[in-house]
């Protein structure tokens, strides 16, 4: 237990909120009459395709037509609030909506800058023949001008009047070009092989609906050659998915013509490409000098950490009796040991850390959850007849739920690894089904997710090189400044990998970093740049969804280094293994039987081993009540927040950041957020510092606290500052981390229902003349995601303002859709003096809130 423990931060009061954030920038629209002449062609197709009498049979038969059955996208210029509850009394089954950014032209563009692009909306919603008709109707009154919508649809006119088009979702849509590059990959790599790929059903409220449109999608695939695979259904995030098999041919017929069997079927929102976790270790080096094990073993016997990955050699001298292995679809049969490389080492690395920071062993046991599969080639990788989507879900919910008989395998859990990212699936935008999935279980089960960035291997032009010779002799600084360019270029190559774009999961990128002592540097190879606190070369990139900050935290991955792969232009790429040379030390499988094999590994995989790690070892030392701390008592619900808003709050950005910035770019004047938004794209919130974390020192107090706020209203926090630093010009900080899980609303492009933000309680900020520090991202970033996070500095003196009280005031609003339920956030807060202050922060601030305590105790007179 630290001298220092995290002091705790007093409840806060009921507190009116912030005024609501203004509006965003008003866009310019067409005339009623020109909207009129622009979409009258588009109606009065409509219009003759269900005239009386008309078989609506006929009005599907072209593709491209509005018709009864078939998704209609409504694209606006801006948006239209509570559309949804109008389109529903007019028949129409929403579906979903979406953002879409689009340029500007001569009828919509925005007011102030004409020549910016702006913000729009795209909504999805399915009809019947009776609600097409009564869209007509809807159209007609606006158009003809002659008199008002009926009540209770005068929405129609704001969106009639911001319409930029409206069509049928058609074959272009559904059959994506990620997916006709994967048909072309596996047809190329496997010629005349069945190719299996997941389908993406829209989600209808109605069971029987989604039935007939299962039977819909079955019936095709049947008459194609084909299989249906698997199936799910998940009504929480609006999933409904198939994963079928074709014939080669026929996903040759698809890849050639979009307008063929899948490409038509209405009830089909996506055709996609089979989610694949891919465990590929490449050829491992020999395994390093043998480890022994540890004679002491968990003196707990509930886990609240979870692994869901590959199954790990449980009789390795640094895991037995450390797993709690849960295995009911029997994947240990079959998964020889030598296979057994990535749960193996993703296990060692939360259970023992690094084994050459030689570090104690967790207090408790791990839960193992296998949802990889061994290959022949001695790969591992996620079942390859299931939808991963469901797997993970079937996964969580045995884990903390009882299911009829079968009780909850693992209730107490508060943290889940998921050292593993869909290599078909970069984040491009849109949350993936597989985000959304961690998002929904985050909410209703108060858990952590800590999920891997990805690494991505590909290869990187260095611009100015020509040969490796020129860029191993390079300056160091000018070669530090290349590679980041060559980065920057590359950005859109190298995103994240779903479901890393989750917006309640912590999010891990691999730091360029590890313990390595003795470091055998190969004759090939070097590391790609000399500043600390950058990441991996392969570590991947954010931003996350709605430019949310991703990754959020970096960790220790290993000083990963790169090697020539071609030149003139060089072109780099980062070694996958070599011995001695980086990584951080991990039991490993053995094929002749040895239990005493260790391995170096890397990557953001590790990196997020070590952050579930780092978790529960914040969770011991806040439950340490023989210890001395002072939040043993703290509710479940709120436990896995803490650790959360803790490892958040224990990031930041290292010097490098300002040569990130100066390479990223943009360079105008008015280009700050651009500027740091590049920055977090690369850095997140920054790398984890544990000790500040799990303690506090003579110059710093950390208080810790949560509670419940509602949308619309307020909390406010108060302490006392330290007294003697009262008038005095010296440096200080202030450092404020806010996380919550927020539920989600798949059917609304906000999709975040519940927006927290910290800010100073008091009409003189913080009472300690702080100015927000440049080295952290924007402060409008570190709105749109889960987690608040900012730092302030100051050097000036300044007599304290409301009683000698640091005022904190925590609000929360609603932004998708209607939402009134409370919602539980942690909160933690940092006040530090200089090092060399006389100033003693924790002593003072730890002095005041116990002498508070006392007189709010004493019985009133």
């Amino acid at each position: 237990m630290p001298d220092r423990p995290l002091l705790r931060l007093p409840d806060g009061d009921d507190v009116d909120p912030p005024a609501k954030p203004t509006a965003r920038e008003a866009v310019a629209l067409p005339s009623k009459t020109r909207q009129g002449a622009r979409l009258a062609p588009k109606f009065a197709r409509l219009a003759q395709a269900i005239q009386p009498g008309r078989d609506p049979l006929q009005l599907r038969a072209d593709p491209e037509a509005i018709a009864p059955e078939r998704a209609i996208v409504f694209e606006v210029a801006g948006a239209v609030v509570d559309f949804y509850v109008e389109a529903a009394a007019a028949g129409l089954e929403f579906l979903a909506d979406d953002e879409a950014i689009y340029p500007p032209d001569d009828d919509f563009h925005p007011i102030k800058h004409p020549e910016r692009e702006f913000d729009g909306r795209v909504y999805m919603a399915m009809p019947d023949l009776r609600a097409l008709q009564e869209l007509l109707r809807l159209w007609n009154i606006y158009s003809n001008g002659t008199r008002r919508m009926p009540n209770g649809f005068g929405m129609w006119t704001k969106l009639f009047a911001r319409l930029k088009d409206v069509r049928a979702w058609g074959p272009e849509d559904r059959v994506l070009p990620e997916t006709i590059a994967s048909w072309h990959e596996q047809l190329a790599s496997a010629p005349g092989a069945s190719v299996r790929f997941e389908i993406e059903l829209w989600y209808r409220e109605s069971p029987e609906q989604r039935t007939r449109a299962m039977s819909a999608v079955r019936e095709v695939v049947r008459a194609s050659g084909g299989t249906v695979l698997d199936e799910a259904s998940i009504a929480a995030i609006r999933y409904h998915a198939a994963l079928v098999e074709l014939p080669a041919s026929q996903v040759e017929a698809l890849v050639q013509n979009k307008h063929v069997s899948l490409g038509l079927l209405d009830d089909i929102m996506f055709v996609r490409p089979q989610s694949l976790a891919l465990a590929h270790e490449g050829e491992a080096p020999e395994g390093t000098v043998a480890v022994d094990g540890d004679t002491q073993l968990p003196t707990e016997t509930s886990p609240i950490a979870a692994l869901l990955d590959g199954f790990p050699v449980q009789n390795h001298v640094k895991l037995r009796g450390r797993l709690a292995i849960h295995d009911p679809d029997g994947y240990e049969q079959g998964y020889e040991v030598v296979h057994r490389k990535h749960g193996t080492e993703m296990a060692s690395l939360i259970v023992n850390g690094d084994l050459n920071a030689n570090e104690p062993p967790l207090s408790r046991p791990l839960y193992v959850r296998p949802v990889l599969r061994p290959l022949p080639t001695g790969d591992e990788r996620t079942p390859a007849d299931r939808l991963l989507v469901d797997v993970i879900y079937r996964a969580v919910r045995a884990m903390k739920v009882r299911d009829g008989e079968a009780a909850a395998a693992a209730p107490d859990v508060l943290l889940v690894n998921l050292s593993l990212g869909d290599l078909r699936r970069p984040f491009a935008g849109p949350m993936s089904p597989w985000a959304r999935l961690l998002d929904y279980l985050a909410y209703e089960h108060r858990i952590l997710f800590l999920v891997s960035a990805g690494n991505i291997a590909d290869t990187i032009e260095v611009p100015g090189y020509q040969t490796w010779t020129e860029f191993e002799q390079a300056n160091q600084e000018h070669r530090d400044k290349a590679v980041l360019q060559a980065v920057h270029s590359n950005k859109a190559r190298r995103t994240l990998l779903s479901p890393a774009e989750s917006l309640n999961a912590l999010t891990v990128g691999a730091a360029h970093d590890d313990n390595l002592p003795n470091r055998r540097l190969p004759l090939d190879a070097i590391p790609p740049w000399s500043c600390e606190g950058l990441p991996n070369l392969s570590s991947a990139l954010g931003l996350g969804h709605r430019l949310i900050v991703k990754p959020d935290i970096f960790m220790s991955g290993g000083k990963e280094l790169v090697r020539r792969r071609s030149t003139h232009p060089l072109v780099i790429e980062s070694v996958p293994r070599a011995q001695g040379a980086f990584g951080l030390l991990t039991a490993a499988p053995d094929g002749g039987g040895n239990t005493n094999r260790t391995v170096l590994t890397h990557g953001t995989s590790a990196a997020t081993a070590l952050a579930t790690r780092t978790g529960h070892l914040v969770h011991d030392t806040l439950m340490d009540v023989d210890g001395g701390s002072m939040h043993s008592d703290v509710p479940r619900a709120y436990r896995a927040l803490m650790i959360k808003a803790l490892l958040v709050h224990g990031a930041s950005w290292h010097n490098s950041s300002l040569l990130v910035e100066e390479v990223f770019g943009p360079h105008g004047q008015h280009e700050h957020n651009a500027r740091k938004d590049n920055v977090a794209r690369f850095l997140g919130y920054g790398r984890v510092d544990v000790a500040r974390v799990i303690a506090c020192t003579s110059n710093r107090a950390t208080l810790l606290g949560y509670g419940d706020v509602e949308p619309d209203k307020a909390k406010l926090h108060r302490f006392p500052l330290p007294a003697s630093l009262d008038g005095k010009r010296e440096f200080r900080a202030v450092t404020v981390t806010v996380a919550w899980f927020s539920p989600v609303n798949p059917r609304h492009q906000g999709y975040r229902m519940t927006a927290l933000q910290a800010a100073p309680g008091g009409e003189a900020g913080y009472s300690l003349a702080l100015e927000r520090v440049s080295a952290q991202p924007n402060f409008n970033a570190v709105k749109r995601g889960s987690v608040f996070h900012e730092r302030r500095e100051g050097e000036k003196a300044s007599a304290f303002v409301d009683d000698g009280d640091l005022l904190l005031r925590i609000s929360c609003r609603a932004t998708a859709g209607t939402y009134d339920q409370p919602v539980p956030y942690a909160v933690a807060v940092s006040v530090e003096v200089g090092v060399e202050s006389a100033v003693q922060a924790y002593e003072e601030i730890r002095d005041a809130i116990q002498l508070q305590a006392q007189l709010k105790a004493r019985p009133q007179v």
